[in-house]
């Protein structure tokens, strides 16, 4: 008993961290995007604000730094990554749900082959399959010459839309393959004797069995080519999608704004996680309840209709979802009472931004007066070895504001 209880016990701590490793990062990230600084961080924490979901702020050296509602770079591409995400869940779902069906189809001896060359794509790197991608459209556009050809061979949309599709399919065609392994052929000899065409064949009966193959791997596809950036980053030329703003933006210095966008899909995702798991158990409770209804309708036992009345059970999730409200409530309390959030402490902090700023202006100010004045007396720290750059004294007025 003992050695079991600490084999759970070690188990829970494993869990834990495992967890805590995995989600960590996701929760440091959303609560930066709450931090009115700058730069994301935690520490020091400034004040509570939304500020990086909105607007954003001018920042005390006069530089703009857009929040979420403003910067045109995320929202262009967040449009563009969705319009992309379409039109490879509207190529990768036919092309993987056909060559599954072919797969079920072809000889048993070609079968491996045919296997092999289909799972091949996913295999290669991305890097390889966008810039591949780039030059055989443009070859196919030089030979086309002008014309739509020409402009679907240089247009990024087109390409990346081609070139996610070559490894995303593979994925979908691995989804139908696992669904058509279950697939009972008899159900398509039957219809076929009973004088049904292939077409209709294909659509009553492969169609619906097929359906949930269908929605996990639009959703697969989906996903997949809105994260993607190794392939992207080749074939999108000119354009840009939500990957590539990002990964820019963090190249030149990254913003508060992205933590707020990875809050909102964070967010995004968890409402989707939990619709999809209440819509799935309320549709297996009705399906639980209308097979008693119908069993019980066929029993003639009067002693087995008695209805059973059922003690009313509290969920577990909801002591979870208590336990992060409580939290929330006593976190709330604690920025109300040290003066974290509000415009009085936005206000405070921007002041000594300011002062600080204004400070080092004055030191620069200071050092280069007695440049100056050493030059002057011929110094060894004349000023003239640095071209005079600190020659003008205007050098430091008006720069902001500051100099008041």
């Amino acid at each position: 008993m003992t050695s079991n209880r600490t084999f759970q016990v070690f188990l829970g701590l494993y869990i834990s961290i495992f967890f805590l490793y995995l989600f960590g990062p996701l929760i440091i990230m959303s609560v930066t995007a709450f931090n009115s600084t700058e730069f994301p961080s935690i520490t020091p924490w400034e004040c509570f604000s939304f500020r990086w979901f909105n607007e954003g702020k001018i920042a005390y050296d006069g530089q703009r730094l857009a929040g979420l509602a403003a910067d045109r770079d995320l929202h262009v591409g967040l449009i563009t990554s969705l319009f992309i995400a379409l039109g490879v869940v509207t190529l990768s779902v036919p092309i993987g749900m056909s060559a599954a069906i072919v797969l079920t189809q072809v000889h048993s001896k070609l079968r491996t082959l045919f296997y092999s060359m289909s799972i091949m794509p996913v295999l290669f790197p991305g890097v390889v399959i966008g810039i591949s991608t780039v030059v055989l459209w443009d070859r196919i556009a030089t030979i086309g010459g002008e014309g739509i050809i020409s402009e679907l061979g240089r247009n990024g949309i087109f390409l990346t839309i081609l070139g996610q599709t070559c490894f995303i399919s593979t994925y979908c065609f691995l989804i139908f393959v696992a669904r058509l392994q279950r697939f009972d052929t008899t159900q398509e000899e039957a219809a076929l004797d009973l004088g049904a065409s292939q077409t209709q064949v294909f659509m009553k009966i492969m169609i619906p069995y097929l359906m949930p193959a269908i929605g996990s791997s639009a959703v697969i596809a989906f996903l997949a080519s809105f994260e993607n950036y190794n392939t992207t980053v080749f074939s999108i030329l000119s354009e840009q999608t939500l990957t590539t703003v990002i990964a820019t933006k963090v190249r030149l210095g990254i913003s508060p704004a992205i933590s707020a966008l990875a809050f909102v899909i964070i967010c995004m995702t968890l409402v989707a996680a939990v619709l999809y798991e209440f819509f799935r158990r309320r549709q297996e409770k009705r399906k639980a309840l209308e097979s008693a209804a119908k069993m019980y309708k066929e029993i003639s036992s009067d002693r087995l209709k008695e209805d059973i009345k059922k003690a009313f059970i509290l969920p577990k999730s909801i002591f979870v979802i208590l336990f992060i409200f409580l939290m929330a409530i006593l976190g709330w309390q604690q920025i109300i009472k040290n003066n974290l959030y509000g415009g009085d402490c936005i206000a405070k902090a921007e002041d000594a931004k300011k002062s600080n700023f204004a400070d080092q202006l004055k030191l620069l100010q200071n050092n280069a007066e007695s440049l100056e004045s050493e030059g002057g007396d011929g110094g060894t720290g004349s000023t003239n070895e640095y071209n005079d750059i600190f020659g003008d004294p205007n050098l430091f007025k008006n720069f902001g504001g500051f100099d008041n």
